[in-house]
């Protein structure tokens, strides 16, 4: 069966989005280094083909990922090979009940959709495929949907030495308790905590 992998980034206080009164999507306001994790995130492509997107962060990495070679700032060789899984991977959208006209990735494969009332059937029909793993970095409304479901198998959060007072938490809304086994801790150079835990079994 294929795995569903979580990585995100998360202050001290477990915000993982901007100020939603601006660009929640832009966490990159409190991260202390945004550059760090990208080794550890292109380690997942080692088994991940697929990456599932909520839909503002399909929209966020869409106009930024596909054109990594025209960035104004010199990318690092990690960068560039994580920009290289990046647009490689197959992508999966998913917009529910709210389809969107049109989805595109530059000059790679066009991204899908899961759209419709049964998204959970979807991914369960997903994860008893074919394929890789699958990946999701951010969209932590689609990661709460998916953590209620019980369909995320591994989630790495990289915890920064911060704590900010807006955004949303990455488990805002939960349905029920959720235990968890740790499966790894990493300390990078800054200070942050790179934290891998798997749901605990029953």
């Amino acid at each position: 069966m294929r795995k569903i992998i979580l990585f995100i980034h998360s202050t001290f206080n477990g915000v993982v989005t901007g100020d939603p009164r601006e660009d929640k999507t832009n966490y990159m306001v409190w991260t202390t280094d945004a550059a760090l994790g990208s080794e550890y995130l292109l380690n997942r492509f080692d088994t991940a083909d697929t990456i599932l997107l909520g839909r503002g962060t399909y929209e966020d990495l869409s106009r930024k990922w596909p054109y990594i070679k025209d960035w104004p700032i010199k990318v690092s060789d990690v960068g560039s090979r994580l920009g290289e899984k990046i647009n490689n991977a197959h992508k999966l959208v998913v917009t529910g009940n709210h389809p969107l006209d049109e989805l595109k990735w530059g000059e790679f494969e066009t991204p899908k959709q899961l759209t419709g009332s049964n998204i959970e059937e979807q991914i369960k029909d997903l994860k008893n495929g074919n394929g890789g793993d699958i990946i999701i970095f951010g969209s932590p409304t689609l990661v709460r949907s998916l953590a209620n479901a019980n369909l995320i198998d591994e989630y790495q959060v990289l915890v920064h030495p911060v704590v900010v007072n807006v955004g949303e938490h990455l488990f805002d809304n939960l349905k029920e308790r959720k235990d968890f086994h740790l499966v790894d801790i990493k300390t990078l150079t800054d200070g942050s905590l790179l934290v891998t835990y798997e749901p605990a079994k029953a």
